[in-house]
């Protein structure tokens, strides 16, 4: 007969409920960076071996950078390389993710770094959901869905199918399924760095200097 009180591991635990939510939700942090930074390296890897001229043009633009070079130590101190490379490789980000949550970071620093810049108002919904008491996010997933079955339905009423987003640059340079394994080592910040380029390029392009985003390929 067993002595083992079920109770015990419970009864040894010093961790509340609470505590453990909030673990739990950490991991849930850890988890996500880590799908995030494998997505974009993979991404990297996939635009070294592609375009190496692209990709060795783009490092040697960046690597003077105070960012890039805070970025490199931030990796190393963090030792993000043992968080993405133990275990089983994560599932994939979807890119439209990765840009959705990178949206507002970008336009508060385009309008804060803009020759004239104007205050950031505030989060597209969010003084709507303070009128109704509504957390902004739920209020936003209830609206995007309100309005996708709307855009659906009317497409159905006339006859023809919805029309698909348009393709960019990053959707189209290689599909998830075919992007390559992670490469430990030397190149894993450099290829977060172009997965970046490759993902962000097109969001980061919308908010170039009016002056750039005029000139044509080429000129000087």
């Amino acid at each position: 007969m067993s002595t083992t009180n079920p109770h015990t591991s419970d009864a040894a635990d010093p961790l509340t409920p609470t505590d453990h939510k909030a673990f739990a939700f950490a991991g849930q942090v850890n988890s996500s960076l880590r799908a995030c930074l494998c997505t974009l390296a993979r991404h990297g890897v996939a635009l070294r071996r592609r375009c190496p001229e692209r990709a060795a043009a783009a490092l040697a633009l960046v690597r003077p950078w105070p960012l890039y070079k805070g970025g490199q130590f931030l990796f190393d101190l963090m030792e993000w390389e043992d968080l993405m490379v133990d275990g089983e490789p994560p599932p994939l980000m979807p890119a439209e993710r990765i840009r959705g949550t990178f949206s507002y970071p970008v336009r508060w620093l385009a309008t804060s770094t803009a020759p004239h810049p104007t205050p950031v108002g505030p989060l597209p919904g969010q003084r709507t959901a303070a009128t109704l008491d509504l957390p902004l996010r739920l209020l936003a997933g209830t609206a995007r869905a309100a309005l996708e079955g709307a855009a659906l339905d009317l497409g159905d009423l006339l006859g023809a199918p919805a029309a698909a987003p348009p393709e960019t640059e990053a959707d189209s340079a290689v599909e998830d399924d075919e992007l390559p394994h992670l490469e430990a080592g030397f190149y894993l910040y450099q290829d977060i760095v172009l997965g970046a380029l490759t993902v962000l390029g097109p969001l980061l392009a919308e908010h170039a200097p009016e002056e750039q985003r005029l000139a044509e390929p080429g000129d000087g």
